[in-house]
């Protein structure tokens, strides 16, 4: 018995909180787990091999931040946005990372500039759509880590978290995939440039029309359900 418990301290150890946040997250956006539908302790036990303190801190920390909530009598349930909620999110996004970008702007390297490129075009050949979100994510995080204002890295993850349950529902959808990947190139460019006004116009092109393109898809998941 002690020998058991001790290999499954060890298992926990290996496996990280935040290994078990980011594995959750995935989950959620290839459609394991839905908008509105439970998540069984147990159940994470079992796909991460370790005991339920980790499991139960992960939990804690994604309904912190607006992945997931408590319902009296039925437990953990992936958290089910609305249309306001996609609109709040993304509006909130645009700002911060247009400031972002302006303050990337007159950081980057040119060994970062690459790095983003490398990122974007990775994107642009991934054929798994929650990779591919994965991926977009990384690109946009990357630029607020180039900001050096830790709030912006932090403040822009909690965001890509909640709208993973977005991506669960209507995921990206292949023909927006390369004008997601020149809109990308174009804040590049600005960044390459060292252009904190042109960095900031292109991502605030971005994100305007990606805001479009999920409202447009957010009603119409919106209205067969």
């Amino acid at each position: 018995m002690e020998k058991a418990q001790a290999d499954i301290q060890k298992r926990t150890e290996r496996v990280t909180v935040q290994q078990i946040v980011d594995g959750v997250l995935d989950m959620i956006r290839k459609g394991v787990f839905c908008p509105g539908k439970p998540i069984r302790e147990v159940e994470l036990c079992r796909r991460f091999n370790v005991s339920r303190t980790p499991v139960r801190e992960a939990l804690r920390l994604l309904q912190n931040n607006g992945v997931v909530e408590y319902i009296p009598r039925c437990g953990v349930q992936v958290v089910d946005l609305s249309e306001q909620d996609l609109i709040y999110i993304t509006d909130t996004r645009t700002a911060l990372e247009v400031l972002g970008a302006r303050e990337a702007a007159l950081r980057i390297t040119p060994e970062q500039v690459e790095d983003l490129r490398k990122i974007n075009r990775s994107f642009l050949e991934q054929k798994e759509t929650g990779f591919r979100g994965s991926l977009d994510d990384d690109f946009h995080i990357a630029i607020a880590r180039i900001s050096g204002n830790p709030c912006l890295v932090e403040y822009i993850q909690n965001l890509l978290m909640r709208q993973a349950l977005i991506a669960a529902a209507i995921p990206m959808q292949p023909q927006r995939v390369p004008y997601a990947y020149e809109e990308h190139e174009a804040i590049i460019r600005g960044l390459e440039l060292r252009d904190p006004e042109l960095a900031a116009k292109q991502a605030d092109i971005h994100f305007h029309m990606s805001q479009k393109s999920l409202q447009n898809k957010l009603q119409k998941y919106l209205e067969t359900k």
